[in-house]
């Protein structure tokens, strides 16, 4: 699962954040977490953000397969690498 936001309010954007780590999602940006999930996930994640945004927020979640997700290849200012390699901590 892959969520982006773009929260106005720090007190609001720090909530999601910290939501999104108790799920075990990690950090992959400054504003989007990435690791495993369920469209049942995202419902839940959808409902919490439902909560938190205001006008001129928003909250974009993709639910991506595990396999896919493993074979993400990511850039970390030295080398590539694939997510599976790392366990989800794609920092």
């Amino acid at each position: 699962m892959i969520v982006a936001y773009d929260i106005g309010e720090e007190s609001r954007r720090g909530k999601l954040r910290r939501y999104l780590q108790r799920l075990g999602l990690a950090r992959v940006n400054r504003s989007v977490y990435a690791g495993p999930g369920t469209a049942s996930t995202a419902k839940i994640v959808a409902e919490k953000a439902k909560k938190l945004v205001k006008d001129g927020d928003s909250v974009f979640i993709i639910v991506v397969r595990e396999d896919e997700y493993q074979r993400a290849l990511v850039f970390d200012g030295e080398d590539f690498y694939v997510v599976q390699e790392r366990k989800y901590e794609v920092l």
